[in-house]
């Protein structure tokens, strides 16, 4: 997870192109992904992002709204990879990865 998010991997095994989805910032469902999954700061993910897109070796992750603007951009875009709240325990943050 934290290779994908931090674009040190950039396709699956089978060659497809990852595109990452984030919520905002400040977004708590952020901030929990964030902290827990991936053991670093917003702050420094976005530090990472920054420095790969304005070098121009990487494209930062789309960043949308609201989980279920998370969710349908999964959805519709193979290769795609994101965070949603499980059902069961809104403290477990799971990822969700559809190919198409």
């Amino acid at each position: 997870m934290r290779r994908i998010y931090t674009m040190r991997q950039t396709q699956w095994s089978d060659g497809l192109r990852i595109t990452a989805y984030v919520l905002p910032r400040q977004h708590s469902l952020h901030l929990r992904f964030t902290k827990d999954r991936l053991q670093m700061f917003p702050y420094q993910l976005d530090r990472i992002w920054n420095k790969l897109t304005y070098s121009g070796l990487g494209v930062a992750p789309i960043t949308v709204n609201t989980p279920e603007e998370l969710i349908n951009a999964i959805r519709n875009t193979p290769g795609a990879i994101g965070y949603v709240e499980s059902a069961k325990n809104v403290e477990t943050v799971n990822v969700i990865q559809i190919k198409k």
